[in-house]
């Protein structure tokens, strides 16, 4: 490094491209707002493009100095804020590998996915580490460690600060980079519906979901961007919008502060809102009872599961006329696939999800190929073999495209079961059962592994539970299955709202089974609250579930 220079190539491919080129154009508009304090007494800084481009070119310098090296796989464990945005963007720039793990899986899942990993280098804070240390993460793997903050860690970690301090700011990161092809990420699944898998990204892969995003969503450079889940603000950046950090425990979103959420849209002039169902459940229930106007909240999206309906109409008094709430749908390994808005959720197909037809997840976004074939539990080797069925048959959802990725991360076995080739391209097995109707819509009607195989037929638990989920006396239904599969009882398990006349219900249920389910239910049981993903708290948990009726039934 011999001295300092205002030229900076850009990086061929990726997200930190885009940034790059924000820092160009945009210098002095803020990319990152981020709180300090106790709620009630935050301060607030800031970052433009500018400061977070140069902040990663050092981080970049000093991940070299440190020893690690192009293609090296990297676990990132910072909490979102300026210190992940940072680290994230300069991985991405340097041509490491970033694995990032949801520390919502909980810490068992953690060291199932690590040891699957097999990460070279280990990024972050305290608790981290010594969660590395104790519960034995990554096994022999890991030899770069590198501490970020402060506490107190355990022997063999190198302070990061340490080695940036070295690096002379306002030098570039002109060291050539990584091609679309190249390998970017592993990002694990949430395990909640089976075994948490690491997807493999490679640098276009972002790119392509940077770009449909803007062009789905309409979103603009320049707009403020409140971000509940760490990825998509860092898309967000990418976009050109300013990210507003709120003070969350982001592993928790259900159990976020709304009023602080909603004076964090107030004060900022929020334009954009990225939040799972669960948070948006909490924020409109909040809205509901403490009447705000979020004037400046043109777009609402949600994914990690379906919005239910009553929160959409709790949420929209407190919005323009003019905004939207979006529901993309898509899986880690393939995002966006399509996207459905509130008027349409809250049209005819409100309607037909309370009909047992499954909920809608609107047409494929622009790009997109979206397939139904025959369900089979086996691999597919070649597309030719998949035979795909024609519009309004049941099947398997199977998607292709810029934002799909083609391989797990070291999984070969698993990777043979979700992935179809296609010549020169791939498909993926979303494992989501679901039909296309007469507009081209596709409408998903749950889990194939959670279908419920009975000797009269099959039931999808979506479906199912969508008629019954409309009565306002049941917070949320679960179709389990009891028995070997293909000889199972169907029993529907139901959370009750507070106050419900429980046994008046049950009754009530059963005759609705009786003339709306083609196949009848073998018990109504009322187990209380459900076990729920916490990261989510729309996703239940119906393997346990199974086993509390296989138990009341017994």
């Amino acid at each position: 490094m011999t001295g300092k220079t205002t030229l900076r190539r850009p990086p061929d491919a990726g997200v930190a491209r885009l940034l790059r080129d924000h820092a160009r154009t945009r210098p002095d508009a803020v990319a990152i707002r981020e709180p300090h304090g106790p709620l009630g007494e935050l301060k607030w800084s800031s970052l433009t493009f500018a400061e977070l481009d140069a902040e990663v070119d050092c981080t970049c310098h000093a991940l070299s100095r440190a020893g690690l090296r192009r293609g090296d796989s990297c676990v990132l464990m910072v909490p979102p804020g300026r210190e992940f945005f940072i680290l994230s963007f300069a991985l991405l720039r340097f041509g490491a590998v970033v694995v990032l793990i949801d520390p919502g899986m909980g810490t068992a899942a953690m060291g199932r996915c690590l040891k699957e990993a097999r990460p070279t280098a280990f990024i972050g804070i305290s608790r981290a580490h010594w969660g590395r240390v104790l519960l034995r993460w990554g096994g022999g793997s890991i030899g770069l460690k590198l501490a970020i903050g402060g506490g107190l860690f355990p022997p063999g970690c190198d302070k990061f600060e340490r080695w940036k301090e070295r690096c002379e700011p306002g030098v570039p990161f002109v060291e050539p980079v990584q091609n679309s092809s190249d390998p970017a990420a592993v990002l694990f699944t949430s395990g909640s519906t089976g075994s948490a898998k690491g997807a493999l990204y490679h640098h276009g892969i972002f790119e392509a979901q940077v770009a449909l995003l803007r062009e789905v969503h309409g979103i603009e450079a320049g707009e403020i961007d409140l971000p509940t889940f760490p990825l998509f603000g860092l898309f967000g950046i990418a976009l050109g919008m300013t990210s507003v950090i709120p003070r969350m425990d982001f592993t928790r979103p259900a159990r976020a502060n709304p009023g602080h959420l909603v004076e964090t849209i107030q004060h900022f002039g929020v334009t954009s809102l990225f939040a799972s169902p669960a948070l948006l459940g909490n924020l409109s229930r909040h809205l509901e009872s403490q009447p705000a106007l979020l004037a400046t909240l043109q777009r609402v999206i949600s994914a990690g599961a379906p919005v239910p309906v009553d929160v959409i109409e709790r949420l929209l008094p407190a919005l323009p006329e003019d905004a939207t709430i979006a529901t993309p749908y898509g899986a880690t390994e393939a995002l966006p696939i399509s996207v459905i808005d509130h008027h349409e959720l809250l049209g005819e197909t409100a309607r037909k999800r309370g009909e047992g037809n499954g909920v809608c997840v609107g047409k494929p976004v622009p790009g997109i190929d979206v397939e139904i074939i025959p369900i089979s539990a086996g691999p597919i080797a070649s597309w030719e073999d998949a035979a795909p069925l024609e519009h309004g048959a049941t099947g398997e959802i199977c998607v292709r495209g810029p934002v799909v990725s083609r391989s797990y991360h070291r999984l070969p076995v698993e990777t043979a079961l979700a992935k179809i080739v296609d010549g020169e391209e791939v498909w993926h097995r979303t494992g989501d059962v679901g039909r296309f109707d007469e507009e081209g819509r596709i409408w998903f009607l749950g889990r194939e592994t959670q279908s419920v195989e009975t000797v009269a037929g099959t039931m999808h638990t979506v479906a199912v539970e969508g008629i019954f989920d409309a009565d306002p006396r049941v917070k949320r239904s679960a179709l389990v299955g009891i028995g070997a599969r293909g000889f199972q009882l169907p029993v529907l398990m139901i959370e009750e709202e507070a106050g419900t006349d429980v046994e008046r219900l049950r009754e009530e249920v059963l005759e609705k089974a009786q003339s709306s389910l083609i196949l009848p239910l073998a018990a109504v049981l009322f187990p209380g609250p459900f076990p729920v993903d916490a990261r989510h708290n729309a996703k239940i948990f119906r393997e346990k579930l199974a086993l509390v009726a296989s138990e009341a039934l017994r």
